[in-house]
């Protein structure tokens, strides 16, 4: 509501004094005519000494205005009342009581209020007390307490007032009455004085006036305010209101014509109002260019804006194809959820298609398209954004959204267009995972349907061959090579099944579809990173390996050794020592030397495993003395070689072997000095035929003993008790045996139960029958808890478990095997509890102790590294960043190790670094991975540098590389979600409000992953809120204001 002018402005005091003065004198008259018999008996002297004199002065002293002076003699009337005669007494009585609170109301005395109140509830005098009532409610509205005067101007009524007072009376309650905003009550009392020329026509015309607007009465209202628009205390503010009363006569011509002049004053009131009126009426006229400027004014001299406000202000802007101006305005309305909301969407995406801001336009449109009150501009938003999607590189939302816009909108006029995209998209996209939904339903009845599907599917497969998901993706290969219209694609399916069956340990079916992958394409097979002749001669080589036929093998190694693509070189190396492992088996040992000698030559990775094959081909060739040197080498040259106790035991073997008993001791020491190395039971039964051998007869009793209490389940743990038998008894100490056996806990008599028992349970194993095997073997443990095959008969227990997927049994024989001493099953115990403790019961605690107890034992450069890959993860999942950083350095360090063992490693590093605020350095890794991979680490490090970027306030890379994640790995979904929310932040953080909200809202609309739906939501709502508090546009509640 508008400020008005206050009756006090309009009205003086000394008006409504005189006028009080004129109404009393009437009533005063009648007074002194009623009490004029009971004066006239007495003489013309007695007057002074009479009790009615004072009463008649007071009376003339209130007539004069001098209530100060009347008030204590209408006072003393009242306490001399008795004087009086009796025939008048009460009336006189009464008279001054009544004059007394009158005195009391003009003179603002603190009891004037209940003074009068008293009087009006105990006079039986309704003239009087409606009088009363009239004057009190003139004291309340004197002292602008308009609600309380109300009652008493109701009490009152106008029976007993002159002409004069009636209006004034009727103007005051209607005044409070339009104060109180019952405009109902206060309008018939304007109405029954705006047509009288007296003191209260030029103020009852103006609220009676403002009345009729409000009641959209625009005639009467119109009259009115032309009474009192030239008065000087209205003349800057009715103009406004006439101009908006012809304005919603629809009189738009009347309400430029009206304006213009007193726009060109600018002295109004409401000068910026009437700017906005008139740029208003222009509007609606269509003449745009003439609205502008009245309409930029107005914007610019108002506190705050309604949306259509800055709507219509933007449009003209639009229609003046000042394009940058419509989209800063069009923006502001992106919150708007109505119709308004959804034009201005299009509008904007127009505007951002006419300036060439596909990436904004796109989000105007989104926002469209989420609003049904124009159903064509939805549809054309659908396909727009969609289309849009398309040509910006977002081919996961270009497929879903044209695909549902083909089954939403069938009879479009775009509906071709957004079919031939779709075409287009199944072509290009690299989201398979969300490509092969939605390729499942599209018929494969085309040439170029078929060719889609054939390139999805296959790009799926390797996508989930990169995260390690194989059967899957062999599953998807199949259904690729069911529609062979690419050779090329047709030919790398049959490598990577191939591969494939490789990793699964199935190297016959390996061998078929590696063989058909080379003779598919002659001469010339297809390649793909790693999908290459090299790689797949190299994959038969294993293969071929793996089914002992050596001479296949051979050839393809040899032919693996033709360096192509990035990580040629590696394959070539590797190849070459198994080309000489061929020619070993073959016993071909001058031609495996030369390879081995060409690998040390090089000092490639593997290089003193070369060294030491090439000392074995010595021995094997009879040349005992060269295996001694090049054994020996072995130590000096790679002291931190895994092949160094092998080397330590053959050089030992190879001294024994020539009887050189004493050089052989030394070499059994180092291997026996680390109790847990596999060797060491065997090279402690050595040291004892040693000693027996020259004669230290004791020695080699108390080696004999250490294998059967350090070793007690080994295999070595039985022949050292044969050998100790034979000692002690050609000693003549059988004694001594019986008492070690005791002491050992073993006996002769139970021995023979105990094999057999044993024996049945390995059997079973053996015959994978695992079930059988579980009976058996838990009956033995009953039976023998503490028998010569415990150890076996827990790992054996442990494998058929596993085999069974009963990973908690498994898990608790493999533990006791590692509880135990180093023993031969030790090493697989190692890596199958590591495995259950990390995927099956993901106790991240458990499996890095497993992991580093593999790392121990290992024997395999295998193990080591599944070791170390479960060392790092483990210290991932558990957080410990500082141990992350030691733990992929580690891996990344290991000679030999794959492009999958890099990627691994360096993520890691980059997570650690990331954690401890090492962003540059983190970012670097990242880098490494995202470049070497598409898989999910891959996305993972791209949407983690975008990560690190914001952290660092590098809001443009971190954008750069937020669209990375997006564009280069759309197949996973959790991590280009993440993406889309990491944009919004960004789009927030630049205060850039109309793309934060589009990209939040899109992952609250689409997102299938209900944590990141939170997240964003969350987040929609703080940037709603945030632009909220910094906008020019007033909310709905203060519009409806």
């Amino acid at each position: 509501m508008h400020s008005l002018l206050k009756i006090n402005d309009v009205i003086q005091t000394t008006t409504r004094k005189r006028r009080v003065l004129k109404s009393e004198a009437f009533l005063i008259i009648s007074a002194c005519f009623l009490i004029i018999p009971a004066v006239s008996f007495g003489q013309q002297t007695a007057i002074y000494a009479d009790p009615s004199y004072q009463y008649k002065q007071a009376q003339e002293l209130y007539q004069q205005g001098l209530y100060a002076e009347a008030q204590p003699m209408f006072r003393q009337t009242i306490h001399e009342i008795g004087y009086f005669q009796e025939t008048n007494r009460q009336l006189v009585l009464q008279n001054a009581q009544y004059y007394f609170n009158m005195c009391a109301l003009q003179l603002d005395q603190p009891d004037a209020v209940d003074l009068s109140k008293k009087y009006i509830r105990e006079v039986d005098n309704n003239p009087r007390k409606q009088l009363t009532a009239y004057y009190l409610a003139k004291y309340y509205f004197r002292h602008n307490q308009l609600e309380e005067a109300i009652p008493y101007y109701e009490q009152a009524g106008f029976n007993n007032l002159s002409n004069n007072d009636i209006a004034e009376a009727k103007f005051e309650l209607g005044y409070c009455y339009f104060n109180m905003k019952e405009f109902n009550k206060a309008q018939p009392l304007f109405s029954a004085i705006k047509d009288v020329h007296n003191q209260y026509y030029i103020p009852a015309n103006y609220y009676y006036g403002f009345i009729a607007y409000y009641n959209k009465n625009y005639p009467d209202a119109l009259q009115s305010f032309q009474r009192v628009v030239n008065e000087p205390k209205y003349n800057l503010i009715v103009p406004y209101y006439i101009a908006e009363i012809y304005y919603y006569q629809d009189k738009p011509d009347k309400v430029i014509s009206y304006a213009q002049p007193y726009l060109a004053s600018g002295n109004l009131y409401y000068n910026n109002d009437l700017k906005h009126l008139v740029g208003q009426t222009y509007f609606e006229q269509k003449e745009y260019s003439k609205a502008l400027p009245y309409l930029e004014e107005y914007e610019a001299g108002a506190g705050t804006l309604t949306k259509e406000d800055v709507y219509e202000l933007a449009y003209c802007y639009y229609q003046e194809n000042n394009l940058s101006k419509a989209i800063a305005g069009f923006k502001q309305l992106s919150g708007t959820e109505d119709s308004l909301g959804q034009n201005s969407m299009y509008l904007l995406g127009d505007c951002y298609l006419r300036t060439g801001q596909k990436a904004e336009a796109r989000n105007a449109f989104a926002f469209c398209a989420r609003s049904n009150y124009n159903p064509k501009q939805q549809e054309i938003s659908r396909f727009n954004y969609g289309k849009l999607s398309y040509e910006l590189g977002y081919q996961d939302a270009a497929l879903n959204t044209l695909k549902q816009f083909t089954t939403e909108y069938p009879n479009s006029g775009y509906s071709t267009e957004a079919q031939e995209l779709l075409a287009h998209l199944f072509m290009n996209t690299n989201d398979y995972k969300n490509a092969l939904d939605a390729i499942s339903s599209v018929p494969k009845t085309s040439p170029d349907a078929q060719r889609a599907y054939q390139r999805i599917t296959f790009g799926r497969a390797v996508q989930l061959i990169n995260d390690g998901d194989l059967n899957q993706a062999g599953d998807l290969l199949n259904k690729s090579l069911q529609y062979p219209v690419d050779p090329q694609m047709q030919q790398l399916a049959y490598f990577w099944k191939g591969e494939i069956a490789l990793r699964q340990g199935n190297p016959d079916e390996a061998v078929v579809s590696t063989n058909q992958y080379l003779a598919f394409g002659g001469n010339t097979p297809a390649a793909l990173g790693e999908a290459n002749v090299q790689t797949a001669h190299y994959n038969l080589g294993y293969s071929y390996l793996k089914r002992k036929e050596y001479e296949n093998a051979l050839q393809q190694f040899q032919l693996a050794q033709h360096v192509f693509g990035a990580n040629g070189m590696q394959i070539a190396n590797d190849a070459t020592l198994r080309t000489a492992d061929c020619y070993y088996m073959l016993k071909n040992y001058t031609d495996a030397q030369s390879l081995y000698n060409k690998a040390i030559a090089s000092g490639q990775p593997g290089s003193d495993y070369a060294l030491y094959q090439k000392g074995i081909i010595a021995g094997v060739t009879g040349n005992a003395g060269q295996k001694l040197s090049l054994l020996q080498q072995l130590s000096s040259q790679y002291p931190r070689s895994s092949y160094n106790s092998e080397a330590d035991y053959q050089i030992a073997i190879t001294y024994m072997t020539n009887e050189q008993y004493n050089q052989a001791i030394p070499y059994l020491q180092k291997v026996i000095n680390n109790p847990d190395d596999p060797n060491a039971p065997k090279a402690l039964l050595k040291l004892g035929l040693a000693d027996f051998n020259l004669n230290n007869q004791q020695g080699a009793i108390s080696s004999y003993q250490k294998v059967v209490t350090q070793y007690p389940n080994s295999s070595q743990a039985n022949d050292a008790l044969q050998s100790l038998r034979t000692l002690y008894v050609n000693s003549g100490q059988p004694d001594a045996y019986l008492n070690f056996l005791k002491s050992t806990g073993h006996t002769v008599t139970i021995s023979a139960e105990d094999s057999i028992t044993y024996a049945a349970g390995e059997s079973s194993f053996g015959n994978n029958q695992y079930a059988s095997a579980i009976t058996q073997l838990n009956n033995y443990l009953s039976k023998f808890p503490s028998g010569q095959f415990v150890l076996p008969a827990h790992f054996y227990l442990a494998e058929s478990y596993f085999n069974q997927k009963d990973y908690a049994n498994a898990l608790t024989h493999y533990a006791f095997v590692l509880s135990q001493s180093t023993s031969l099953y030790s090493e697989r115990s190692a890596s199958q509890a590591s495995w259950i403790s990390f995927y099956q019961n993901k106790n991240y605690q458990q499996a890095l102790g497993y992991f580093t107890q593999l790392k121990q034992l290992s024997t395999s450069k295998e193990n080591t590294l599944t070791a170390l890959r479960g060392i790092l993860r483990c210290n991932y999942e558990l957080s410990q960043w500082s141990q992350i950083s030691a733990s992929a350095q580690n891996l990344l360090q290991t000679p030999g190790i794959s492009t999958d063992d890099q990627i691994v490693g360096y993520f890691y590093l980059a997570r650690a670094q990331q954690q401890q605020n090492e962003y540059d350095s983190a970012i670097v890794n990242y880098k490494t991975v995202a470049q070497m991979t598409k898989s999910e680490l891959g996305a993972e490090s791209r949407f983690f540098i975008s990560q690190c970027y914001f952290a660092q306030n590098d809001l443009s890379n971190a954008s750069n590389a937020a669209y990375d994640v997006i564009k280069n790995t759309p197949s996973y979904d959790y991590w280009v979600a993440s993406a889309y929310i990491m944009l919004g932040n960004i789009f927030w953080k630049q205060n850039d409000y109309f793309n934060a909200k589009a990209t939040l809202q899109s992952i609250v609309d689409n997102c299938k992953i209900p944590e990141l739906v939170t997240q964003a939501s969350d987040t929609l709502a703080k940037v709603k809120a945030d632009e909220r508090a910094h906008s020019k546009i007033r909310n709905a509640n203060e519009q409806n204001q």
